[in-house]
């Protein structure tokens, strides 16, 4: 709601309103809240000169409720009419209760709670002018309502302008017009003329008397013929206007001699007890107009009027009767300044009180704006506070210290907090509380302890400033509900368990001191969710259950004797009375399937049916639509460029005909083989040809597979990610670079984006750690699926499961490899990954290379980025196969050159003449300039003209042949001052992309007409540089979140407080002063001008740099003779430390786009979801993007190519338990069930009764014929 104002506060508005000035006002005295005020700003006065200062006088015959002697007597509605003896505005108050409310208990004295009216402006009677002059003189009616919740006074005040307009005044007591209208009437009357002009007072007098007589009509009196001497030299024709307005009538009669004369009869004005606008009201105006103008004529020239002027009585005391405020309490030695051009401190008008209020009444008038506009509470407290201050008042004082105590904040501390955020306080009505949070988090990671204290005070004062209890409970660290807990992990409320436990590790392992708190928060977000599996990561450190062994396997069946052979038969029929999904069922097939592992080494039993039914992931139909590949550690990104390379048909038949392409590795086949200008060697050759086979083996199972999914070999991802000639050598230890910190390597000497690397050792390091002592990266770092970031898509079990954990895990591993249980099937050795069981910090020992295929694999994704993947994975293909021709320098041409690789030609212009290098580029490396850009202004920045190093020239890039498919990476990685930053930036892509303006040239346009266009761009992106250069100067500081301007501003509005200061202490302690410079007043002046100078001048540098944009964006406009269509975007969500890869691709075929997150495969909906730019705390961004020449975009690509065989249940079963794992005991991996464990909800199980042991006994006969499984039970409830 608006601000109020008091009774008294009301009236001294009133006194000062004047609907005249309003509009050169800027604002409404009498309903609007007044500006606030600024202690910086120069003082503006409270009412503006011009007003009219009202001296309001009763008009007892429009008044009511008014008693005989003027008292105000007990009727429920009071009208007090007045008018001003200044300005000649009258101005109606009526007093009454609100319609169709009974009175309770109305205000003011006796009531002890609401000791006055407190009045809210409720709107405006009556439509604007039409022009400037009529609006300003039309009437006009306000509605106020007491906001006492048992108070139902309304208040409405009417005002209307003068009867008299000044022109009236003026055609009647203007001295040169009564000198005309004399020698008109000797004109018409010759000889019957007055010769004497008329005084100014005639005019005002005679007409008082005319309208007297009209309201008291005698016989006699009601005829005025226009020759009447008096009238004629007074009146004339000027004044017939005037006279028809108050009801004069004109008429044409006959005299008695015939003749015909003119002749004026008085007004007929209706009965007193008319009410409503009447005549007898306008006429009843005019004469108290009148008496005014009379009283206004120096008193020598009145002598010998008619009627003397009457005297009427100030309206005041009847308004503040009617509006309870004749008597209220008022501080001693103070007056309230209404009438003269004295002010109270504008404090006081804020409040909605005046200067004399007692105190009392000023913490009245504080609560009630505090109540009622909560918005400005902390510049209402400033009032208060600022007022106890100068009324030296020690109840007030207590007051606010009692207040401040609760929190309440002052405007200026309010300011102070928003901008320590780096918020203009001005646009605090627009920011969102989750722009506050957001933040004040984003801080806290950058920041020492005590700092953090800083920001979770300024935080406190916001939220009380905005009433917000997410700000306070964020400013607190309180933990209490699930949407608090998923703000504190920055998560999405429908973000999966994974990532749940991703964030927790993340703030556990980035600030120990608050595992208190991630716990809290962890416990919140089970209990809502009835999270089994997050309840075990709170309690056993993992996501799910810890391993089970061979013992709890048969304890979960409520089997004690081992040695007794059990049929298979059975344990499944027990295992199919727990719900599907449920947690207890996964907990009962994980030991029914080590039962049954030990009773086929014991007994030779043979499961009666070892498959479990296959769960689908999708309700598409096998044959139209892709299969999802299961992550195997790390190799998201891996997965998305298997997925991608699958859709383009000409690589994959490639791949399934390879034996007919395979290199002969002969010295003599490979004597001028080279592939990325390097000699191909034999073992390289045998290395890629493995590769490639078990490449083709994949896809043959992507066509084939009859499951939703499959898993790649631990060989494609060896070989891909591992750059080594052989996979099975070891990948440099993470303890060998831990001094590296992060670097992720570079391509054309710049960093690049993609699977980061582990946290370098200095980063686990504490004062109890000893010099040189490294952490074991292995058990700290996550793999891909420990995300660190809340707003990654759903990341599947296998994400969770691939990382090392403690020595005792392995120590448990190793024991059970021994020779004498070989044939036993070893538990997994990967466990689920981090976090730390009781204490976050990591175990301190030497870091030590993973013993493990899938831990080499892992450690290799890490030191990977995503172009060198996709990059070894092409030189892999090139060197496995024949090439097809030999290009310059001696490079193979093969299929991959010819589909992936365009040739790039660079333009050096140098002092001594103009050189060109020709390279083969298999992608385009672009960056988005920390800034949301258009992918065609990255390419332009990339092909654009830049300087060669060291002041040699120019240079710039053209395509020379552009590649049938264009894949274009995205710079991710970005280093300031030293430190790894994530560039989030949207990259705006086009469903078609034209290549024309990077080409040497197009069917239409020639090289020389391309290199014109070119040029035009230059000249405008030169521009365009230098004034992001300007920007940056201006913009940039050394105080974080301000720019220049800014600066400029606070250090204005500093050095005038500090001459405030200077100037109020220097009478306490001169002394102190006098060696202590004082800044001219001036320069606070010119600080302020320079700021605003410069703000300005910001402005509009940014928007030249959107004009200059557009200009550049329309400078290739008609260029589109070579397009491509987007088919691929690779995605990531993450940051620095951590990220998740998933790939869009677009289907030609059936029009329609499809995510692949490792194992899901699903339909894009919404096509926004793809190409628009997400709103969430870490938004997904493009990575990579491919694009397809549009001619060839159906036939080269083909995003489905599917013949699923119907296997029956063994070649089922070896397909879900991955038998293909199991050959090296080395290389175990677990069980993936192809099951979609994010979206089955988890059910508390219930204990089996022990009865069903007897089911599952047999003797060395079976007698399995008489057993039937026990009834499928109901859901469990917990």
């Amino acid at each position: 709601m608006a601000p109020g104002k008091t009774a008294p506060r009301l009236l001294q508005d009133l006194f000062t309103y004047d609907p005249r000035h309003e509009e050169r006002a800027g604002r409404n005295l009498l309903t609007s809240a007044p500006p606030q005020h600024d202690t910086k700003a120069p003082a503006v006065p409270a009412v503006p000169y011009r007003n009219c200062r009202h001296n309001l006088l009763v008009k007892q015959e429009q008044s009511l409720g008014l008693g005989p002697d003027g008292e105000i007597g007990r009727e429920s509605a009071y009208r007090i009419a007045s008018y001003c003896s200044k300005c000649r505005w009258h101005v109606d108050v009526l007093v009454q209760h609100q319609s169709g409310t009974a009175k309770i208990k109305s205000c003011g004295k006796g009531n002890q709670e609401y000791a006055l009216h407190h009045f809210l402006y409720h709107g405006e009677d009556g439509s604007n002018g039409s022009d400037r002059l009529e609006a300003q003189l039309r009437p006009r009616t306000y509605t106020f309502r007491c906001s006492a919740p048992e108070c139902s006074v309304e208040v409405r005040i009417s005002m209307k302008p003068p009867r008299f307009s000044e022109q009236d005044v003026d055609t009647l007591t203007n001295q040169a017009q009564l000198r005309r209208r004399l020698e008109v009437a000797k004109r018409i009357a010759g000889e019957r003329a007055d010769t004497v002009m008329a005084r100014r007072v005639d005019g005002p007098d005679y007409l008082n008397t005319y309208l007297q007589d009209s309201l008291n009509p005698t016989k006699g009196k009601a005829r005025i013929p226009l020759l009447n001497k008096k009238f004629l030299k007074t009146f004339g024709r000027d004044c017939d206007s005037i006279l028809k307005r108050l009801g004069f009538e004109n008429r044409q009669e006959e005299d008695d001699d015939g003749t015909l004369v003119e002749v004026w009869y008085l007004p007929k004005p209706e009965e007193p007890a008319t009410t409503g606008a009447t005549l007898r009201e306008t006429i009843e105006d005019a004469r108290y107009e009148l008496n005014s103008i009379i009283l206004d004529i120096p008193q020598s020239e009145r002598v010998n009027c008619r009627h003397q002027p009457f005297d009427s009585s100030p309206a005041r005391p009847y308004l503040e009767k009617a509006l309870a405020c004749a008597d209220y309490a008022k501080a001693q030695g103070r007056e309230t300044r209404n009438t003269n051009h004295e002010e109270d401190h504008p404090y006081y008008a804020s409040l909605g009180a005046v200067g004399d209020f007692d105190d009392a009444l000023i913490l009245f008038a504080f609560s009630r704006q505090s109540a009622l506009d909560i918005e400005n509470k902390s510049y209402y407290f400033e009032c208060l506070q600022d007022l106890a201050a100068g009324r030296k008042s020690e109840v007030l004082g207590m007051q606010v210290a009692m207040l401040a105590s609760k929190g309440v904040t002052t405007k200026r501390e309010a300011e102070r907090a928003y901008q320590y955020f780096g918020i203009d306080p001005a646009h605090a009505g627009v920011i969102s509380d989750d722009h506050i949070i957001g933040s004040f988090r984003s801080r806290l990671s950058d920041i020492s302890l005590i700092q953090a204290e800083e920001a979770r005070k300024q935080l406190r004062v916001l939220g009380d400033v905005r009433d917000s209890d997410r700000i306070r409970a964020e400013a607190s660290g309180s933990i209490e509900t699930y949407e608090q807990a998923m703000a504190w992990f920055e998560l999405e409320h429908d973000a999966a368990d994974d990532f749940v436990q991703t964030m927790y590790s993340l703030k556990t392992q980035d600030n120990p001191a608050e595992l208190e708190t991630a716990q809290k928060a962890l416990r919140v977000i089970a209990d809502h969710r009835q999270s089994e599996r997050l309840r075990n990561y709170l309690k056993f450190g993992t996501i799910s259950e810890p391993e089970m062994d061979l013992g709890d396997a048969y304890a979960a069946f409520n089997v004690a004797d081992r040695s007794v052979a059990l049929d298979p038969a059975v344990l499944e029929s027990v295992l199919s009375t727990y719900d599907i999904g449920s947690s207890e069922r996964e907990r009962m097939e994980r030991a029914c399937g080590l039962i049954q592992q030990d009773q086929s080494q014991r007994f030779g039993n043979q499961p009666s049916n070892s498959t479990m039914p296959v769960m689908r992931r999708n309700n598409y139909p096998l044959e139209t639509w892709p299969v999802g590949l299961r992550n195997i550690g790390n190799t998201c990104y891996l997965n998305s460029v298997l997925q991608f390379l699958f859709t383009i048909k000409p690589l994959r038949e490639l791949i399934l005909n390879c034996e007919y392409r395979m290199q002969d590795i002969s010295p003599e086949a490979l004597k001028d083989k080279k592939v990325g200008r390097i000699a191909v060697t034999a073992e390289r050759v045998v290395t890629a040809q493995k590769f490639v086979r078990e490449l083709r083996s994949l896809f043959e199972r992507m066509i084939t597979a009859s499951t939703d999914t499959v898993q790649p070999a631990i060989d494609i991802a060896s070989l891909a990610l591992c750059k080594s000639d052989n996979p099975e050598e070891s990948v440099q230890s993470p303890q060998a670079d831990a001094t590296k910190g992060t670097d992720l390597g570079t391509i054309d000497g710049a960093a690049v984006y993609g699977p980061m690397l582990p946290p370098s050792a200095e980063q686990f390091t504490s004062a109890d750690v000893p010099v040189g002592s490294l952490i074991n990266v292995d058990e700290t770092n996550p793999t891909d699926s420990d995300m660190k970031d809340g707003d990654a898509e759903p990341i599947t079990p296998a994400d969770s499961v691939m990382d090392d954990d403690t020595a005792a895990r392995d120590h448990d591993s190793t024991k059970q490899s021994k020779p004498n249980d070989s044939d036993m099937p070893a538990p997994p050795t990967r466990p689920p990954p981090v976090p730390p069981r009781a204490d976050p910090k990591p175990a301190i020992k030497p870091a030590v290379p993973s013993s493990t295929k899938i831990g080499r694999i892992e450690e290799s994704a890490r030191q990977q980025d995503a172009a060198e993947v996709m990059a070894n994975i092409f030189d892999l293909i090139r060197c496995a196969i024949t090439g097809d021709s030999i290009l310059r320098e001696g490079e193979q041409g093969d299929a991959i050159k010819d589909l992936f690789f365009g040739e790039v030609t660079t333009v050096m212009e140098k002092p001594g003449g103009t050189e060109k290098a020709h390279e083969f580029r298999d992608h385009f490396l672009v960056a988005t300039g920390r800034r949301d850009r258009s992918l065609y202004a990255t390419l332009d920045e990339d092909f654009g003209l830049s300087e060669i190093e060291g002041g040699g020239g120019s240079r710039y890039d053209y395509v020379e042949r552009p590649a049938p498919i264009q894949i274009i990476n995205v710079k991710r990685l970005q280093f300031e001052k030293g430190e790894a930053i994530y560039d989030r930036s949207h990259v705006g892509l086009e469903k078609v992309m034209y290549l024309d303006r990077y080409l040497a040239q197009t069917p239409t346009l020639s090289e020389d007409q391309l290199l014109e266009l070119r040029k035009t761009q230059w000249a405008k992106q030169k521009q365009l540089r230098e004034l992001e250069a300007k920007r940056t100067k201006l913009q940039t500081t050394g105080l974080e979140g301000m720019n220049l301007p800014e600066c400029l501003e606070a250090s204005s509005d500093y050095i005038n407080n500090l001459i405030t200061e200077r100037s109020e202490e220097q009478g306490h302690d001169a002394a102190a002063l006098i060696s202590l410079p004082t800044p001219p007043p001036e320069l606070s002046d010119a600080l302020q001008n320079s700021a605003v100078d410069l703000a300005t001048e910001l402005s509009g540098i940014d928007a030249q740099i959107s004009s200059l944009e557009s200009e550049i964006d329309n400078v290739f406009h008609d260029c589109n003779s070579v397009p491509y269509r987007l088919h691929a975007i690779f995605t990531h969500r993450g940051d620095v430390k951590g990220g998740h890869y998933w790939i869009y691709i677009y289907d030609f075929q059936s029009n329609e786009w499809r995510s692949y997150n490792d194992e899901s495969v699903e339909k894009v909906v919404d096509e926004g979801e793809v190409l628009n730019k997400e709103d969430k705390i870490r938004p997904k961004v493009s990575a990579g993007v491919v694009y397809v020449r549009a001619d060839l975009a159906e036939q080269y690509t083909q995003a489905v190519c599917r013949q699923p065989e119907r296997s029956d249940h063994q070649e089922t079963n070896l397909d879900i338990e991955m038998k293909d794992f199991l050959v090296d005991s080395d290389d175990e991996m677990p069980a993936l069930e192809p099951v979609d464990m994010t979206n089955i909800p988890v059910i508390e199980g219930v204990e089996k009764a022990s009865c069903l042991v007897a089911m599952m006994r047999v003797g060395e006969k079976r007698n399995s014929s008489g057993m039937e499984p026990p009834p499928k039970r109901k859901k469990d409830v917990e």
